[in-house]
């Protein structure tokens, strides 16, 4: 089944080409069709795991729930779950509440159930990664909030703010504590008044 068949088999509204577009926007960097492809490639390479509902409720959640993507905004997660939701026929459908709860979230990767959990652990397997690919998650993540950068305290507080987020990873990751160690380092180390664009 096609992701289009999909959503046609569970009466969601909405073309697929619309949502491939969204993800395609030109100010996105990491919240790309990579990021959705990899998704994909991960709940596919699990689907023997879930039961055919749980799986097709993976696959749409992993659809819609970036759909809506601008790193400056703090509703991107509710925005997305709104348009999910608004290409629902049966919004009173619980199947439907699950996955639109699924994407909210992912806000603060907290899990409401053991398939939202599922959910998150492949959204988040970046963080599980090699240095290499933790530094190229990195630089895509700035070059998104690099168009909203006007002088080096821009980049200073994104510099902080990340710092803050590796760091809170270390104790929820704790496989992966040397890469994430050595991103944190770099991040401290490479964000400059010299770099304001990368």
């Amino acid at each position: 089944m096609d992701l289009q068949e999909l959503l046609n088999k569970w009466n969601i509204k909405c073309d697929m080409n619309t949502l491939l577009s969204m993800w395609n926007e030109s100010h996105r960097h990491y919240h790309t069709l990579d990021h959705l492809n990899d998704l994909i490639e991960q709940i596919n390479e699990d689907k023997s795991i879930y039961t055919e509902k749980e799986y097709e409720k993976l696959m749409i959640t992993s659809m819609f729930h970036d759909c809506v993507y601008d790193i400056i905004k703090e509703d991107n997660e509710e925005l997305s779950a709104s348009f999910f939701m608004e290409c629902c026929a049966d919004k009173s459908n619980q199947d439907i509440l699950d996955i639109k709860q699924m994407i909210i979230d992912t806000k603060f990767h907290k899990a409401s159930n053991k398939l939202s959990e599922s959910f998150i652990g492949y959204d988040m397997n970046i963080v599980e990664r090699d240095f290499e690919k933790l530094l190229e998650w990195e630089k895509n993540i700035y070059s998104e909030y690099s168009v909203y950068v006007e002088n080096y305290d821009d980049v200073e507080n994104y510099q902080n703010r990340r710092i803050l987020f590796i760091e809170s990873l270390l104790d929820k990751y704790t496989s992966n504590t040397g890469p994430l160690l050595e991103l944190r380092d770099w991040v401290k180390e490479n964000y400059t008044p010299e770099m304001m664009k990368m």
